[in-house]
């Protein structure tokens, strides 16, 4: 292996095996530990009924408020090829193209990396990125990240290069990873910026690049068009700048709102310590090591991957800044992360005797340690397989449930596609569930005095209520562990004692015997 990624000459053909290799390593991976007969749920159902209405009536979806929605165009293309009545067939469609670009992302990464290593170290580039464990976990989501660093990857490939017609591809493809993401209009900012600069001495060459926004416009004109049809509004420029006058609002600008839109002393602090936790366990040690040697160069080419990569965290920044703390938002800097990770390595290893091996070393290592991470953060299957099938009992027996049974509730928007002939629409497999918020209750006699007009009818509880701060609900424990003192609570349904390692009670409202007790109270 030593001779075979720190050959002198690699020859093309090499080079495709190499590549044969790599991808199919990384798919065999990733489908070993495939969440199987779990179905999407929360943003990842969002596209999925959008592709699924747009592959049923070849229309544009009227009833979707979704700006980001050139993946589930892409998706829905793959949809109508399929003649399954299963909607988890779907879905695992769905997953399937995410996890595909998750490792396609492998070409453009080593072309993008040679660019400022050599081009045998290249090559390692997309070695640690494809068994990164947080990108091989995103990749099951089936949303949009892995098919958005795919083309922002590919773009920026073409982009550091001398050639002008691959940099006019490049904002072609920027043109696209904006439509998959709005988020990706402050790259494509940056990078007109940088090539501004570059041409600043040349009127020829400031030509070309107002040709390039030209380009790139006219990329973004037909969909941005058809979602102010559909929508109302473009989902680029908008979003982009409704985000910038919010912030320029709350933050300059004395607001008489009284809801708090912005967080700054929040955002900082979980921006800081998200950020360093994306960094475990693949980039700790060397990221920090690789920035200092890029400045250290003081190469233009460097420097300027290095201003793409801080400007590809402004929306991570600003998402903090809102409130909105989800590591997803650092996934785009994967790809700079991993080229600073290798640069450094090659700087500290050509130091010393028997730096090859060395690197190799480390590389496994690296390897090793984040294939071990993801094992063991790796969700649990077998517990979503049982909450998947809990909620098809849930969504039997019951209409109106809490809203602190959360993220766990989300599977109850699609249970009841379980039996329903495929494919249909959003609008016809609508869910009756409905989820009564508690959010300002204090006890369970106040939810459920208010949750009446909501439509509240039953109360689903587990162990999370007593183990975990993640549910909101504190009068909700004592139930699960004191049920006999609830006399207007009528248990229909224990996951334990129909066999489920996972244990969640569910309770149907007896209102009369309620009323009656706070009659006597």
């Amino acid at each position: 292996m030593n001779n075979l990624i720190f050959a002198k000459n690699f020859s093309k053909n090499k080079l495709i095996i190499y590549f044969c290799i790599l991808i199919t390593s990384g798919l065999v991976f990733r489908y070993i530990f495939f969440p199987y007969d779990i179905p999407l749920v929360l943003d990842s159902l969002g596209y999925f009924w959008y592709a699924t209405d747009l592959s049923i009536t070849n229309n544009f979806p009227v009833t979707h408020d979704l700006p980001n929605n050139f993946w589930p165009t892409f998706v829905s293309i793959f949809f109508s090829m399929s003649n399954s009545q299963d909607f988890m067939d779907y879905m695992d469609i769905q997953r399937n193209l995410s996890v595909i670009f998750s490792v396609l992302t492998s070409v453009p990464l080593y072309f993008l990396a040679k660019k400022f290593v050599k081009n045998n170290l290249a090559l390692l580039v997309p070695l640690i990125f494809i068994f990164e464990p947080r990108i091989i976990e995103n990749s099951f989501t089936g949303i949009t990240e892995p098919f958005f660093i795919f083309f922002v990857t590919s773009s920026l490939a073409l982009f550091f290069n001398s050639q002008k017609k691959l940099i006019l591809l490049s904002f072609v493809l920027a043109g696209i990873f904006c439509l998959i993401r709005y988020e990706g209009l402050i790259l494509t900012i940056t990078m007109f910026g940088i090539l501004f600069f570059r041409y600043r001495n040349e009127k020829r060459d400031l030509i070309f690049a107002v040709l390039v926004i030209v380009v790139f416009l006219l990329v973004l004109t037909p969909m941005s068009i058809i979602r102010i049809d559909t929508m109302g509004y473009d989902g680029i420029f908008s979003h982009v700048g409704a985000g910038a006058d919010v912030l320029t609002r709350e933050t300059f600008v004395t607001s008489e709102s009284t809801i708090q839109k912005v967080f700054p002393e929040l955002g900082l602090q979980n921006f800081t310590k998200l950020f360093g936790w994306i960094l475990i366990p693949t980039f700790t040690i060397f990221f920090p090591l690789g920035v200092f040697y890029f400045f250290k160069d003081r190469e233009r080419n460097k420097i300027e991957l290095i201003l793409i990569g801080i400007c590809t965290l402004i929306p991570a920044a600003y998402a903090f800044y809102r409130g909105i703390s989800d590591v997803r938002y650092f996934f785009i800097i994967f790809p700079i992360l991993t080229i600073l990770e290798v640069y450094a390595i090659d700087r500290i290893c050509n130091r010393l005797k028997k730096s090859d091996l060395i690197k190799l070393f480390l590389i496994i290592i690296i390897i090793v340690v984040s294939l071990v991470f993801f094992y063991v953060n790796n969700p649990d299957n077998n517990y979503e397989r049982e909450i998947f099938l809990i909620s098809k009992e849930i969504y039997k027996i019951s209409e109106g449930v809490n809203a602190s049974y959360y993220p766990e509730g989300a599977f109850l928007r699609v249970s009841q596609l379980e039996g329903i002939d495929f494919p249909i629409t959003s609008i016809d497999a609508k869910s009756k569930i409905v989820f009564v918020s508690s959010m300002g209750e204090k006890t369970i006699e106040e939810y459920i005095k208010n949750g009446k007009e909501n439509g509240l009818t039953h109360l689903i509880i587990d162990r999370k209520f007593i183990d975990s701060v993640e549910r909101s609900d504190n009068f909700l424990d004592d139930i699960f562990i004191n049920e006999e003192n609830y006399s207007y609570l009528i248990k229909e349904f224990d996951s334990a004692q129909e066999g489920f390692s996972v244990h969640v009670k569910i309770f149907r409202i007896d209102f009369e015997k309620f009323e009656f007790r706070e009659k006597l109270d």
